[in-house]
């Protein structure tokens, strides 16, 4: 008996000690397998927001994505727009949502339905999308208008590597 609590008293001292060292390893471990490198604006994972004003300054794009990005697994990407420098929902917005490889346009929203551009009433939409291969990518949000009045057209743009 008094073999066995040794045992388990020195396993029990064993990992306290090196209880730290698996945290590191397990974090750089996480890091490098979670299948996507950052350049530039980038994506994680839900709990990492992404905000930038669009090129002409009229509104703030937030984008949180639902899980971290990996290729053959859906994604669904949170946009808010917001007035600018504030956290208040910017409501009636017109845009697009466009995910681009290596600069090219691979996916639009407004296309898939044949339409010119979107609408949102609220300030905030959610938008499914499926990386099929690694690359570079981006997505574009450009903004047509806002309260119903159209509106030079501006865009954010976030730029990520999918592995």
């Amino acid at each position: 008996m008094n073999k066995y609590i040794y045992s388990v008293n020195f396993r029990f001292m064993m990992y306290q000690k090196y209880s730290n060292c698996f945290l590191v390893i397990g974090f750089f471990l996480t890091i490098f397998f979670s299948g996507i490198t950052f350049v530039g604006n980038s994506f994680g994972s839900m709990d990492q927001e992404l905000s930038q004003s669009t090129s002409g300054g009229s509104l703030d794009v937030n984008i949180t994505s639902s899980e971290v990005i990996n290729t053959g697994k859906e994604v669904k990407f949170k946009i808010n727009f917001l007035e600018p420098n504030t956290d208040k929902i910017q409501v009636h917005v017109d845009y697009d949502f466009q995910v681009l490889q290596n600069g090219k346009e691979i996916f639009s929203a407004a296309k898939q339905i044949n339409q010119p551009l979107l609408h949102t009433a609220e300030g905030s939409v959610t938008i499914p999308f499926t990386f099929s291969s690694p690359g570079v990518y981006s997505i574009k949000v450009p903004v047509l208008g806002i309260n119903f009045i159209p509106i030079n057209p501006e865009y954010a743009e976030f730029k990520f590597d999918v592995k």
